[in-house]
């Protein structure tokens, strides 16, 4: 395509397979091996000692800091525990085959090692400075002005001053890097310290910009676009109600946000795992020959069948890769923002409790939705039917006669709510399919039967000229028996394999589930942005970015086309892990040392119990 040509989705595209590369995979799973060799296996201390961190066993109210250890996880498994274990493992699955599910777990045990890194370097050169939060004015303190803010060489606090005013502290990696790499080195006369700079402002700028993007408008158009498709509800009503619950949590900062994190967070995942068990426990005999596929798929190349189109081994890995990476956010650095904010003064200890995120989110969430998806047998579904002959800007299908009846029940339904399917003119393993997406020429009601037809005639969608052309020119490819597949997206994928998986609640619960893991999504990476606007502006932008965020929810729900803003958000994404783990490596002596010392004090008993479980 010439350059001129190109459009801005083009670009947006381009930059994705750039940025997300093979050299970004082995560097997050390179990272994951030896931050997991050299903390002794920290995934260990997860599962021991965390669990006792986040009971409360070792909360200590004056320690520094503004949420408790468990609204600090909460947070944080609010921002990852969203789409990507609904529809991200959908694509997953379908795009790389069963096998890709086995790179997610490896994702997820190495992730656990990478956020207990991130996070305890995040508490360790965190800001903690005594300054009023300028983030939720709601919550400020009527004497909070009044007070003398704590800084090296100035007059101590007002004695008068409430105890309760204190500030919000400010950690994540633009930190960590500003206060463990940029200002020693600038002390020292080093000019290395402006290449770490840039590193911090890059990466607060990615962050900010993401918060937009994937931590904003995609979970908005997905809720819009569920509730429109499954109730019919407006999307400016949907974006309506959104934005004002959006803005009614944002404005108290992140206690607020761990508030509310802390109650909604164990709501929505014991629902939709429920949902999930309930399926799984239905084929409990086929457990076994689904762990044993996903091992198998893994290292070895996946036969077409049905809708799927047969994967290599690499390709199961990079999907893994890819939708485990953005579903748990190990190595990105993002869930460090939120943990910074722990009320600790052991760093370690935040570690150990953030890096329960990927086992909550990847390794038994995204496992669950995988296991769905493979037993309901959605990912590798029968044909609606095959080419029979192509009439211009038509095509003829000849309806596939051997459908079951329980497939013939969800494909009409879907039809009559979607009339889209599509064709692949391209089926040998190892490649991208190469689909066309046509549309029903006669609509369909949830009332019609295949009885009631033999064909289904398509006709080209509504597009602008330059696109119809585009189309056209794909479907001088479209040939007599070619597969003719309902092109389900993620979300719909899931509500579809709850449906065929025997459940037939899918509507119900994948669009409870998407509005609960999107609002959750929206309002952790609400502060994750802010974080990132101060770093670069200071206190003053606080408010106005959460004015801009509260608008772009709005926006996200009622735009008919992201894919743009996606794939920058994805871009911004990698651009994140690449200036994150740099500094996590340079600074890994340091972790290491303060690892080995909290632990061997904590073998030794010296932390005692504060009297809560």
């Amino acid at each position: 395509m010439p350059a001129a040509a190109m459009t801005l989705n083009d670009y947006a595209t381009a930059f994705v397979g750039i940025v997300w590369d093979t050299p970004l995979f082995l560097l997050l799973l390179g990272c994951g091996l030896i931050f997991t060799i050299g903390t002794k296996f920290a995934q260990w201390r997860v599962l021991t000692h965390g669990f006792d961190c986040v009971r409360g066993k070792y909360d200590d109210p004056s320690d520094p800091g503004a949420i408790s250890h468990f609204q600090a996880l909460c947070a944080a498994l609010s921002a990852t525990v969203g789409l990507g274990n609904i529809a991200g493992v959908a694509v997953a699955v379908s795009l790389g085959g069963p096998g890709a599910v086995f790179w997610m777990w490896v994702v997820g045990f190495f992730g656990m090692a990478l956020k207990f890194a991130e996070c305890s370097l995040a508490v360790m050169y965190r800001d903690v400075r005594d300054v009023p939060d300028p983030s939720a004015p709601a919550l400020m303190e009527a004497d909070a002005e009044a007070r003398t803010l704590e800084y090296k060489g100035e007059a101590p606090p007002d004695p008068s001053a409430k105890e309760q005013a204190r500030g919000e502290v400010r950690g994540g990696p633009m930190w960590y890097i500003q206060k463990a790499l940029v200002e020693p080195l600038k002390l020292k006369g080093n000019p290395a310290w402006g290449l770490f700079k840039i590193l911090a402002v890059l990466f607060a700028i990615s962050t900010m910009l993401n918060s937009f993007g994937g931590g904003n408008m995609y979970q908005g158009w997905n809720v819009s676009d569920i509730m429109s498709k499954n109730f019919d509800v407006d999307k400016y009503l949907s974006a309506s109600i959104a934005s004002i619950l959006v803005a009614m949590v944002i404005i108290g900062g992140i206690k607020r946000i761990g508030q509310v994190a802390s109650k909604l967070v164990p709501i929505m995942c014991i629902l939709y795992v429920l949902g999930a068990l309930y399926i799984i426990i239905s084929h409990a005999s086929e457990i076994p020959h689904y762990l044993s596929l996903i091992v198998t798929s893994a290292f070895s190349p996946s036969d077409a069948a049905g809708n799927f189109t047969g994967v290599t081994m690499w390709m199961a890995f990079t999907w893994g890769m890819k939708r485990a990476c953005f579903s748990n956010e190990a190595g990105e650095g993002s869930a460090a923002i939120a943990h910074a904010a722990a009320k600790t003064d052991e760093p370690i200890r935040e570690g150990v409790v953030a890096g329960m995120g990927p086992l909550i989110d990847t390794l038994i969430i995204c496992t669950m939705s995988a296991l769905v998806i493979l037993m309901s047998g959605v990912w590798n579904r029968d044909a609606v039917g095959a080419v029979e002959r192509v009439d211009g800007d038509r095509v003829v299908v000849r309806i596939n006669p051997e459908l079951s009846e329980a497939d013939t029940e969800h494909y009409l339904y879907e039809l009559s709510q979607n009339p889209k399917i599509a064709i692949y003119t391209k089926r040998s393993a190892g490649a991208d399919p190469v689909r066309v997406e046509m549309s029903l020429a006669e609509p369909m009601t949830s009332e019609t039967t295949w009885s009631d037809r033999s064909t289904l005639t398509l006709k080209m969608p509504d597009l602008n000229e330059e696109e119809r052309e585009k189309l056209r020119e794909k479907l001088g490819n479209v040939e007599a028996d070619m597969p003719v597949h309902l092109p389900l997206d993620g979300a719909n994928m899931m509500r579809f394999a709850f449906d065929s998986g025997g459940f037939g609640m899918g509507k119900w619960i994948i669009s409870i589930g998407v509005c609960f893991f999107a609002f959750s999504t929206m309002i952790s990476w609400s502060y994750y942005g802010e974080k990132g606007a101060e770093y670069l502006f200071g206190p003053s932008a606080i408010l106005p970015y959460k004015f801009v965020f509260v608008v772009f929810v709005f926006l996200g729900m009622v735009l008919p086309e992201f894919k743009t803003v996606y794939n920058f958000s994805d871009a911004t994404t990698g651009m994140m892990v690449l200036c994150n783990l740099p500094a996590i490596l340079i600074l890994m002596p340091k972790l290491l040392s303060a690892s080995s010392s909290y632990f061997r004090r904590l073998d030794a008993g010296e932390f005692k119990p504060q009297g809560r479980s």
